[in-house]
């Protein structure tokens, strides 16, 4: 992961959990999932609070202790717990939030990486660029592209 990407998913993590830390509304947490960004969350959570989280959720590398999969998370007793959506992956955007959602209740789970933070060009944005495209081509490549 390039630098600046490592950087400004920190500034994302920071900027939904410091709220939900220093508000004192939770200190029981759980990460979902555990790939790279659960792992950064992880490493967030220890380093900055000192707060082990307790366990991780993921359907494909858990072990039954410290990583569980849905079903064994769903057996937890999970009233105080926060669950951190940790996931940026846009391939499977929907399908993990859906599985998240739908186990436990809505006030319980923080999307550290919603869709709206992941820097997606506008509508705007993406019809002056293809303006610009058309333009471009129209003028047969007579002027110079960005």
């Amino acid at each position: 992961m390039p630098d600046w990407t490592f950087r400004e998913n920190i500034k994302k993590i920071a900027g939904k959990i410091r709220p939900v830390v220093k508000g004192g509304k939770k200190d029981k947490f759980v990460i979902y999932t555990n790939g790279a960004g659960g792992q950064l969350v992880k490493r967030y959570l220890e380093t900055e609070f000192s707060i082990e989280p307790q366990y991780i959720i993921d359907n494909k590398t858990y072990d039954g202790v410290h990583v569980l999969n849905l079903e064994q998370a769903k057996k937890r007793d999970n009233k105080d717990a926060c669950f951190l959506i940790c996931s940026w992956n846009s391939d499977f955007y929907t399908e993990i939030r859906k599985a998240i959602y739908e186990a436990f209740p809505a006030e319980q789970v923080v999307d550290l990486f919603p869709k709206e933070d992941q820097g997606l060009p506008t509508k705007e944005e993406i019809c002056n660029v293809l303006h610009y495209v058309d333009s471009y081509v129209h003028n047969g490549e007579k002027t110079t592209c960005l």
